[in-house]
């Protein structure tokens, strides 16, 4: 039908007779209604964010090494970022451009002309999480001519621009959802709001959320706004009841939830050396007896199947949290091996050493932690918002407004480990006194005076683990990956594993800062906009942001 209805516009255009859309009023029902509801319209704008979340995260995980790949020298691995935009790390791109856009475009007209406030605040805050995203993966982007009518190529924007659009577009969000007139009510919004059910005061709370992120982005620049960060986080998620999760009711792939078994988009990528590290005890209390672990461990990772086996000669053994690292690659053997044994587990489970269950929708019992077919998926957290707080007041110099929001995140994040693990076959939830042992351990900074930029981002980077991958992306493109702590003199994220191999195309050893935008549209219809941005050079992803720049 579609290929039918070009081929009828095309004879139309060239004969002159008459416009495409005059042409096919004909078939217009004037008792069909041309624009979908706005409930229609809101759920799949929002329930497209868990995907796009996910799937750029095959890419962007690899980066900042919440995992690595079973392949050598896989193309994330070593920091490549598959050039012409193809491949994983482009997905924003499309869904935010193509799928978000013109549904939130619909929804703001739609929903000024009915009065209904509450969706079209909920639009804007849509917007400008898409803006955020997509800068904050790609840098330059189309901002200003984004979904522009009768245009065939588009200019992009400086990220500095977008920072300020971003910015603008949540006062904008917060001035509909702060309207009490109108036509707008709870019962309403819910019927199309997956996220908050139709809870306009979490939705305020999740915009001054974005807005805290926009702003403290920018911590290398000389007129860093601290106190504002400080004022938003304040202003955003007041508890883990306000976190912000896209469900999945898990009945068939499109629903499912994109880290679940069923879809297996994760069975090359195993448990980084640096998350089991910061859990096991290596990294924040010196070794990885068993007694030294953080109790979140059981929750969060997989044990291989050494976990019960003994042997002299396995020196390594720490109880079966196996990981792999950067470029490295593993084969797992022959069952029964030791090899085989020690390999790490898949994301899905306890001595999973491959996908338990692909395609298997039914079964919701099978994985852990947000590893379920079934599992929310955040897309803000409570804790997230909490290190953002420790980082902006410890860098204002306020040392007890920080420790109290470390802590308060690192124990947020304990209550998230248990929820998301409620009905998880044989998970033993981590109890108030294992939780407050871990909090008096030397694991945990005892005082404002102890604290430093290292316990924050150290705990911050447990706490975004597995889900919030842009997020932690922007903090390490921050420190530039290895930036020295001061109080330390050892990188502020220290045990993040030196990268060895880079890819041909980095221009030397150069770490990755930027992805491509899609071929979809750009490299084939867009490319003299591409040219202009420099991004046709083939290290362009290795070109620093603006966010990180002083």
């Amino acid at each position: 039908m579609k290929k039918l209805v070009k081929i009828i516009c095309l004879m139309v255009l060239i004969s002159g007779m008459v416009g495409c859309k005059k042409y096919l009023d004909i078939n217009s029902d004037p008792a069909s209604p041309n624009v979908p509801s706005l409930p229609a319209l809101l759920s799949p704008a929002q329930a497209t964010m868990s995907r796009t979340l996910i799937f750029d995260g095959r890419a962007t995980g690899a980066y900042i090494q919440f995992w690595s790949n079973t392949a050598v020298q896989e193309v994330y691995d070593i920091h490549n970022a598959n050039q012409a935009g193809s491949g994983a790390g482009n997905q924003g791109w499309r869904d935010v451009y193509q799928l978000q856009g013109p549904s939130i475009d619909l929804i703001i007209q739609q929903g000024t002309k009915n009065e209904q406030w509450d969706y079209v605040g909920v639009a804007f805050a849509l917007r400008a999480w898409g803006f955020q995203y997509l800068t904050d993966m790609h840098s330059d982007i189309v901002f200003k001519q984004a979904w522009e009518p009768n245009r065939v190529f588009f200019d992009y924007d400086n990220q500095e621009t977008v920072y300020r659009g971003v910015d603008s577009i949540c006062r904008r969000a917060l001035s509909f959802l702060l309207r009490t007139d109108g036509k707008g009510n709870q019962s309403q919004l819910a019927r199309g709001d997956i996220i908050y059910q139709g809870n306009k005061d979490r939705w305020i709370r999740f915009v001054y959320g974005l807005m805290a992120r926009n702003y403290h982005r920018l911590t290398n620049k000389a007129d860093y706004k601290a106190d504002s960060v400080l004022k938003y986080v304040d202003l955003s998620l007041a508890s883990n009841n306000d976190n912000a999760f896209v469900p999945h009711s898990a009945t068939r792939n499109d629903d499912s939830n994109p880290l679940g078994p069923a879809r297996d988009n994760f069975s090359v990528r195993r448990q980084s050396r640096f998350i089991v590290q910061l859990l096991d005890g290596t990294i924040l209390r010196g070794n990885a007896t068993p007694t030294n672990r953080d109790p979140r461990i059981r929750g969060m990772l997989s044990l291989s199947p050494d976990t019960s086996f003994i042997s002299p000669n396995m020196t390594e053994l720490n109880g079966g949290y196996r990981f792999l690292s950067p470029s490295v690659g593993y084969s797992i053997g022959t069952t029964g091996s030791l090899t085989f044994r020690r390999a790490p587990s898949t994301v899905w489970g306890d001595s999973a050493i491959t996908n338990p269950a692909i395609g298997n929708f039914a079964d919701r019992t099978i994985g852990k932690f947000i590893f379920r077919n079934n599992s929310p998926l955040p897309v803000m957290t409570y804790s997230e918002m909490q290190f953002i707080k420790a980082e902006a007041a410890f860098r204002k110099g306020d040392r007890a407004t920080a420790y109290s929001a470390y802590i308060n995140g690192i124990t947020a994040h304990y209550d998230f480990v248990n929820s998301a693990n409620t009905g998880v076959n044989n998970y033993i939830p981590i109890s108030a006194a294992e939780r407050n042992a871990y909090l008096t351990s030397a694991a945990v900074k005892q005082n404002p005076g102890a604290l430093n930029i290292t316990d924050i981002m150290q705990q911050k980077f447990i706490a975004n683990w597995g889900w919030n991958y842009l997020e932690q992306w922007c903090d390490m493109r921050r420190f530039h990956y290895y930036d020295v702590d001061p109080a330390t003199s050892l990188p502020v994220f220290n045990g993040f594993q030196t990268i060895t191999v880079f890819s041909a195309f980095n221009g030397g050893p150069n770490m990755a800062y930027r992805v491509w935008p899609t071929n979809f549209s750009e490299f084939d219809w867009n490319r003299e906009a591409l040219r202009k941005i420099g991004a046709l050079n083939q290290n362009y992803h290795t070109l620093e942001m603006w966010f990180s720049q002083p």
